[in-house]
């Protein structure tokens, strides 16, 4: 079940991945709603299969439960075994509800002017979804984030992006530690021939830049947090 967990957390990693790396454009900022909504309903099957391994997302009519009763099932297994974390699973499921819907909408509305995702959007929704799985999984979820490539990072940067939605103050400072990263050129190694150097854009030196700082980064960003 541990690998399991493991193999989930790398998937989440690439979804907050894919959100970094259109973030200034745009462009994938749908991709990675849509991805999160479906992570969500996979940490709420993991967390049920982990309390019993007799789980089914099958009714006993044969149908499979759709979204609404996967979250009422974590809801009965929250109230009876961690009841002081009722109020918040709640309160975490019901937004991450309305996102179910928002997103089937993007499939089935007849209304296309509603085909937007922000920024906003998908900030909120992932750190809803890594406060659901804290709160679910606890330290299994927190072992397994830590061993997952750079989402312990991501997750900082995530919780930093959403403060600065109250305190914008946080944005520039956040901005500034990437500006004075230091670029890995390798110029000295490069060969003249089969290879340039490029000038990123700020997205990609981002992305880099977590990649490469590590926990070095990890805890310059930290140092910002509220």
């Amino acid at each position: 079940m541990n690998q399991t967990l493991t193999y989930l957390m790398d998937e989440l990693c690439a979804g907050v991945e894919i959100y970094y790396t259109g973030r200034t454009g745009g462009q994938y900022l749908k991709t990675a709603f849509i991805l999160c909504d479906d992570y969500s309903e996979l940490v709420s099957k993991f967390f049920l299969l982990a309390n019993n391994s007799s789980w089914t997302d099958k009714k006993t009519s044969g149908h499979f439960k759709n979204y609404h009763d996967v979250m009422k099932d974590v809801e009965k297994v929250v109230a009876a075994k961690m009841p002081l974390q009722l109020t918040r699973v709640k309160e975490l499921q019901d937004a991450m509800e309305k996102r179910r819907t928002r997103r089937n909408d993007f499939f089935h509305s007849t209304n296309l002017l509603d085909l937007s995702v922000t920024q906003r959007n998908c900030v909120e929704a992932f750190s809803d979804l890594l406060e659901y799985g804290a709160i679910l999984l606890g330290v299994d979820w927190r072992a397994a984030l830590e061993t997952s490539r750079n989402l312990a990072t991501l997750e900082v940067m995530l919780q930093l992006e959403k403060g600065a939605f109250s305190d914008p103050s946080i944005t520039e400072r956040v901005n500034e530690i990437f500006r004075n990263w230091p670029r890995n050129t390798h110029k000295q190694t490069i060969k003249k021939k089969g290879a340039h150097l490029a000038e990123h854009p700020a997205d990609l030196h981002l992305r880099l830049c977590v990649t490469c700082g590590g926990k070095a980064l990890r805890d310059k960003l930290k140092a910002l947090m509220p």
